[in-house]
């Protein structure tokens, strides 16, 4: 795989699972959390982001628990919060004390969620149109909105398969390549990659009748009350999280900034990657800069 000039493809153990990430830039460190579709990785999600984000800081894009080709055992439980715990474990193992993130979709829930669970080690977190967020505040898809759902589900292991799913996802078909799409198809058929994708199912359909797995899940009561900057960017075109999601969200999370783009889909870092591009390194940089005049108001 050839990921561009300057982008490093590196490994490391996250307790006992050899993760992988891509690695690119210098400065403070930001992670990058793509979402969970079939064959879904870093270089995938994060493509047109890595190169722009890279030039102001240590940009890292990590394949999270279940994707890429981070090592997928066949022993353990794809639940959210194992993704959660192996993103901490990932900041641990590279000694990360402080770090910016943003995610897309399920991974907008598990930066989110990380952040929620280690407080004082996320200085900032942007949010890519995330259902996943959305279920976690109670907000819930009608029947008519379950079109996205299906189609993941519909994946059948074929790189037309594959383009189907990708044409949900990605408004601007034109970024839906033969490349992309070989790249995904050959990660869906890495070993590990069907067992994660069942486990993951079976976790959501006990999230909806377990308590116990709901609790854990639930952030209604927790992300209202984060005081770090962050922003929620959604694609006005999203037909696997509906835009209705958006509005409802901004209503329950006055701390959040929330802004629109209006030619994008599911993966506006990809539809619109130079004006998502522009959102991100601004808010990243001021959100650094709110942060050290907070520290600098508690010393004096």
């Amino acid at each position: 795989m050839k990921y561009g000039p300057g982008i490093e493809s590196n490994w490391v153990k996250v307790g006992n699972i050899n993760t992988h990430y891509l690695q690119a830039g210098s400065g403070e460190p930001l992670i990058l959390v793509h979402g969970a579709g079939p064959g879904a990785s870093g270089w995938s999600g994060w493509r047109q982001t890595i190169p722009e984000l890279s030039k102001h800081f240590r940009v890292y894009a990590i394949d999270t628990l279940g994707f890429g080709l981070t090592e997928k055992p066949t022993d353990i439980r794809y639940t959210d919060q194992a993704s959660v715990d192996h993103l901490a474990g990932f900041m641990d193992a590279l000694c990360l004390e402080e770090v910016r993130l943003c995610g897309n979709s399920r991974g907008a829930y598990i930066a989110a969620k990380c952040m929620l669970d280690h407080p004082g080690r996320v200085k900032a977190l942007l949010m890519i149109s995330s259902g996943s967020i959305a279920n976690a505040m109670g907000l819930e898809r009608r029947p008519d909105q379950e079109g996205g759902m299906k189609a993941l589900h519909a994946f059948d292991g074929t790189p037309e398969g594959m383009r189907r799913f990708l044409q949900v996802i990605v408004n601007d078909h034109s970024k839906i390549t033969d490349e992309l799409i070989a790249e995904r198809v050959s990660m869906a058929a890495l070993p590990g990659h069907d067992f994660a994708q069942k486990s993951q199912r079976e976790f959501r359909t006990k999230l909806k009748s377990d308590p116990n797995e709901r609790q854990r899940f639930d952030i209604r009561h927790r992300l209202p009350m984060a005081t770090v900057p962050m922003i929620m960017v959604w694609g006005a075109k999203d037909t696997f999280a509906p835009p209705e999601f958006s509005d409802r969200l901004q209503e329950m999370l006055p701390n959040v900034e929330f802004v629109v783009l209006e030619h994008s889909g599911h993966q506006a870092q990809n539809d619109e990657h130079e004006r998502f591009n522009e959102i991100a390194i601004e808010f990243f940089q001021k959100a650094g800069t709110k942060m050290k005049d907070r520290a600098n108001a508690a010393v004096e």
